[in-house]
């Protein structure tokens, strides 16, 4: 690692009690379904291994339940509740810190986000219902159980494994424990003024609802002695419930678990899966944390490099913990610490890696490392792809990578396809597009712009490889009045982009608002004309205030949420039969949406 003037900070070495770390970059823990019946697998090694070979200085494994059935979840979950999963833990360590990296295990219960088995019903401070979760397809949402409320025995009981699971985590070889306290799990619940209603020693003022967390943290520090790092997650604040817990509540609770001996606190939240929240949105809260106690804090929540380079320098945070742009690019680090933070791979926070089968719209290696590594050609080829959208940026951009020559033709005057579209929407997909035009510029492709393909330029070109990469084509319902001049499909929107008055074969007679749709429309025909479309947009839109929506899937869900936010009044509707809002894609993003909808 070389330049690393511009973010010194980010990777100056830290140290977590005994912990010693090469950077301040933590990579946060997230569910990864990778486990088979809770033993580490081949696909999880690959998955971590990658991680820490991109340089990351403290690695958070995926939440290690310390009991089952009873607060596990999933079959499939991550598991330390016995001796026969600490031979897997170890080989998945030494690969971890073959590459400089260390790792910490998180332990925890489900509590109330359990999933009931049989007679085993989910356990919780009290007995409160919480909401569906929508990291899930429609027809397989988690709806949470009644949980009753746990007994003072099962409060001993849990506490003792607890203590179990860190004996077997430090025998493993992870360099430090974390006690999760956060989000919508068990001690997270007895710690919430909302969450928490009962009326003996473990509820009541926050020294009561603090017992249950804090008898664990003193078990596991008794189980792993005085040396071994203790790390605590907690809830910043819970943004999904009114009187729950504050950013003050937070940096008392803090305090107390530094007093029972915690090396460091990770700051999360207890938030709706929400594309919505700003980068940085954990930082006040761990900012309120540092100065209650004197141990460093971690703050998670949309962070990348230059923005936690600044909360270090600031003083807000000790560590900066990256999620999911770290399931974007496992180089993060590395390409952060050389100066190349344009090599970055961008996360569009999506949220499709919470999808149940667990893609990621960026990075298709993820999960499948080993099979998806790209290594140099047998024999170089000349390849022509044709479009310049994201898929043919990527197709030419890993062609380039392995070796063959490259050409990428585009009919539009600039890349990005339907991104540059959808970035009006969604910023990230801007960063998207830059990132792979760099990359494809970078790498020698020869790209020509404007200019479609035929067969006259392929028998100039020869190619030994044509990539078809032209995008999709939607299909019009056949619904009486769709010619209409007040009906305007995808393929009229983008028409206009591109400076045409109405789609190829569109026989639509022109009004006046017609007109005003290709002017609007038209601001989207440049980078910089679209920040100007942005601005405007905020309050206005060129479609009126009724307007009807064909289509449920996601593109639908956001257009129709977009026009609510502007004050339209949306109707939805479908001719399918499948389930309403689509099945698959991004399920939290459409989720959250729809239930912005239904407001």
């Amino acid at each position: 690692m070389s330049d690393t003037t511009r973010l010194h900070r980010l990777f100056e070495p830290g140290r977590i009690g005994t912990m010693e770390l090469r950077n301040r970059i933590a990579m946060a823990p997230m569910g990864t379904q990778m486990y088979a019946d809770g033993f580490v697998t081949e696909q999880l090694k690959d998955y971590y291994e990658a991680r820490a070979r991109g340089g990351v200085g403290l690695i958070t494994i995926d939440h290690l339940k310390i009991s089952y059935p009873v607060g596990a979840g999933k079959k499939n979950t991550a598991r330390i509740d016995d001796d026969k999963f600490i031979p897997g833990l170890s080989e998945l360590l030494a690969l971890v810190h073959r590459h400089g990296a260390k790792m910490v295990a998180q332990l925890g219960h489900m509590g109330p986000a359990d999933i009931a088995h049989g007679s085993h019903q989910p356990l919780a401070a009290s007995p409160l219902m919480r909401q569906a979760d929508y990291t899930h397809p429609p027809s397989s949402v988690v709806d949470y159980s009644q949980p009753r409320e746990m007994t003072s025995d099962e409060i001993t009981r849990t506490t003792i494994q607890f203590a179990e699971a860190a004996v077997r985590a430090k025998k493993a070889g992870f360099d430090a424990v974390q006690v999760h306290t956060a989000n919508r799990y068990l001690l997270a619940s007895f710690v919430s003024p909302y969450w928490n209603r009962r009326t003996d020693n473990y509820g009541g003022s926050l020294e009561n609802r603090a017992r249950f967390p804090l008898e664990v943290v003193r078990a596991v520090r008794e189980a792993v002695g005085k040396d071994y790092p203790i790390v605590c997650r907690v809830n910043g604040e819970e943004r999904d419930v009114h009187g729950g817990i504050t950013i003050e509540l937070a940096a008392q609770f803090s305090h107390l678990l530094e007093q029972a001996g915690v090396d460091a606190i990770d700051v999360s939240s207890m938030h709706p899966h929400s594309p919505e929240y700003a980068p940085g949105f954990n930082v006040a809260a761990a900012e309120a944390i540092k100065r209650a106690v004197g141990i460093p804090v971690i703050v998670a929540g949309r962070l990348g490099p230059e923005l936690g380079e600044r909360i270090l320098q600031q003083g807000k945070a000790d560590f900066i913990c990256i999620g999911r742009p770290m399931i974007a690019d496992p180089q993060l680090p590395t390409k952060a610490a050389e100066g190349r933070l344009e090599d970055i791979v961008p996360c569009v926070y999506c949220v499709n890696c919470l999808a149940v089968d667990r893609e990621c719209t960026v990075n298709p290696a993820w999960g499948k490392e080993r099979s998806h590594e790209i290594v140099p050609a047998p024999r170089p080829r000349k390849v022509l792809v044709v479009g310049g959208g994201p898929g043919g940026m990527e197709a030419a951009r890993v062609a380039a990578l392995r070796g063959h020559q490259v050409e990428l033709y585009e009919r539009e005057s600039e890349l990005g396809g339907q991104l540059r579209l959808a970035s009006v929407l969604r910023e990230e997909y801007e960063a998207l597009v830059a990132y792979l035009s760099r990359q494809v510029a970078k790498l020698g492709v020869k790209v020509e712009l404007g200019k479609a393909v035929d067969a006259a330029l392929i028998a100039r070109i020869q190619p030994d490889v044509i990539v078809a990469a032209t995008g999709a084509v939607s299909a019009v319902p056949d619904i009486p009045g769709v010619e209409a001049g007040n009906v305007i499909t995808d393929a009229d929107i983008r028409a206009m982009i591109r400076g045409r008055m109405r789609g190829a074969g569109d026989s639509k007679q022109v009004g006046l608002r017609w007109i005003a749709w290709y002017l609007g429309l038209g601001l989207l025909r440049t980078a910089r004309r679209r920040q100007a479309a942005r601005r405007l947009l905020k309050r206005w839109t060129p479609f009126g205030n009724k307007v009807v929506v064909v289509g449920r899937g996601l593109p639908g869900i956001e257009l129709a949420h977009f026009l609510v936010e502007r004050g339209a009044k949306v109707t939805m509707v479908d001719t399918r039969g499948d389930p309403p809002f689509g099945e698959r894609p991004m399920p939290v993003l459409r989720e959250f949406m729809r239930a912005e909808l239904d407001k």
